[in-house]
C-alpha cells in the first residue's frame, strides 16, 4: 500500500529574533490587503473614482477587519480567558516589558467577527463618502475572498485549525508542536529535528509510524545524553503532553531508536506515531480562491446586468456555506464545542448563509435587454 500522508513540520516564523518574530501568517494577512488594494484600485480607476477614495477605503477595511476579527475570537471562542486579560485583546504581545514580554501578534482572529467588522466599517465609509453601501460591499467581498484564502494558508503555516483524523494513510501529520517543545527545552543540545515517512505501513488506530531524526549540537560529546533522550526524555514528553493527539509514543511503552556519530556530531533516529488529519486549511483556502475567481468572473461578465448587492449575497452564501460544510471535518477550536451538535463556526455561519440567499433573491440580475 502506498504512503500518501505528508509530514508537516514547517516553522511558522519567517523571521525570528527571540522576543520579536514575523510569521508567515502575519505576512499573508498583510498580503491579502495589498492584493485587494491593487485589484480595487484598477476597478475604481475604471469607474473614474479618485485614488484618494481607495486609500481611505483601505484604512477603513484594515481597521474594521482587525478589530472585528479580534473581538470575534475573544468573545466567541476564548471569552473565559480574555475576560480576565482584557488588555491582551488589544495588544499584540503578552507579558510585561522587561520581564516576561513576548511579541506574539494578533494570533487569535475569527472570520465571523471579521465579517461583522467589515459590514460596520464599510457602512461608516459609505456614509462618510456618500457612496452606495451595497456597491462598495460588492467590490469589497471580491478581494475579501482572496484575503480569506491567504489567511487560511497562513493557518496551515502555523499548523493550526486542522482537520479531524482521516483514519487512513491519507492526510497531514502535524509534528510542529513536538519539534518546538524539544528545541525549546534542549536548545543548547539539539540543532535540528526532521521527520520522514516509513514505507509499506498501514494506519492502525488512527496512527501511522513516523521516523524522527534529531541532529545534536557539536558540543554534545557524551553518548549518554543521546541515550537518555531515547530511553526516558522522548517517551516522557510524548506521554506528558497531549500535542492534540497529533503525535504519540508507540503502544508498547518503549521507543525504538538508534544513533550514530560522525564528524558533525550525533545523529539520533526514533520511531514514533503520527496521526494523519484532513488538511482542512487547504480545502478552505481552495474554496475561497475559487470563490474569488467566480466573483471576479461574474463582475466582468455580467457587469451591465448586475444589481447592487448581488455579489455581496453570492459571497456570503458561498463562503459561509463552504465554511459550514468544511467544519464537519475540522477539529473544534475550543473544548466547549465538543458538547454542541454544531460547532461555533457552523452556528455563526448559518445567519450569514441565510442573509446571502436573501440578497441573491432580492438583487437577482436584471434580464438581458434585446
Amino acid at each position: 500500500m502506498s504512503i500518501t500522508y505528508i509530514i508537516w513540520n514547517v516553522r511558522p516564523q519567517l523571521i525570528d529574533f527571540g522576543n520579536f518574530e514575523i510569521r508567515y501568517y502575519s505576512l499573508l494577512f498583510a498580503l491579502g490587503f495589498v492584493a485587494g488594494y491593487i485589484i480595487l484600485s484598477r476597478i475604481f480607476k475604471n469607474k473614474g473614482l479618485q485614488p484618494e477614495i481607495i486609500d481611505k477605503l483601505t484604512i477603513y477595511m484594515v481597521i474594521s477587519t482587525i478589530i472585528g476579527a479580534r473581538l470575534g475570537h475573544c468573545l466567541f471562542y476564548e471569552f473565559d480567558y480574555y475576560s480576565q486579560h482584557i488588555l491582551e485583546i488589544f495588544l499584540p504581545w503578552q507579558g510585561t516589558p522587561g520581564k516576561d514580554f513576548r511579541f506574539t501578534g494578533f494570533q487569535g482572529l475569527a472570520s465571523h467577527g471579521a465579517a461583522v467588522g467589515i459590514l460596520a466599517g464599510i457602512y461608516l465609509f459609505a456614509r462618510k463618502t456618500k457612496m452606495s453601501y451595497l456597491w462598495v460591499m460588492d467590490m469589497i467581498v471580491m478581494v475579501t475572498a482572496l484575503a480569506g484564502a491567504m489567511i487560511r494558508t497562513g493557518n496551515l503555516m502555523n499548523s493550526e485549525i486542522y482537520g479531524k483524523p482521516t483514519n487512513s494513510n491519507y492526510g497531514f501529520v502535524f509534528t510542529r508542536d513536538l519539534t518546538d517543545l524539544l528545541t525549546d527545552q534542549y536548545d543548547d543540545r539539539i540543532r535540528h529535528i526532521s521527520y520522514s515517512k516509513i514505507k509499506n505501513v498501514e494506519n492502525k488506530g488512527g496512527y501511522v509510524p513516523v521516523e524522527m531524526n534529531i541532529t545534536f549540537a557539536r558540543n554534545v560529546n557524551d553518548e549518554q545524553i543521546v541515550k537518555q533522550l531515547g530511553d526516558y526524555v522522548l517517551m516522557d514528553d510524548l506521554s506528558r503532553y497531549n500535542f492534540d493527539s497529533n503525535v504519540k509514543a508507540p503502544e508498547n511503552d518503549s521507543i525504538n531508536y538508534k544513533f550514530e556519530r560522525d564528524i558533525r556530531g550525533f545523529h539520533f533516529t526514533a520511531t514514533i506515531l503520527g496521526m494523519p488529519r484532513f488538511p482542512s486549511q487547504i480545502y478552505e483556502a481552495s474554496c475561497y480562491l475559487l470563490i474569488f475567481f467566480l466573483l471576479l468572473f461574474v463582475y466582468y461578465k455580467y457587469n451591465e446586468r448586475l444589481r447592487e448587492g448581488f455579489l455581496f449575497g453570492l459571497f456570503l452564501t458561498l463562503v459561509f456555506l463552504s465554511r459550514f460544510l468544511i467544519e464537519f471535518i475540522k477539529e473544534n477550536q475550543e473544548s466547549f464545542e465538543d458538547s454542541l451538535t454544531l460547532n461555533m463556526g457552523q452556528i455563526l455561519s448559518i445567519p450569514f448563509v441565510l442573509i446571502g440567499i436573501g440578497f441573491i433573491i432580492w438583487r437577482w440580475p436584471e434580464k438581458k435587454t434585446a
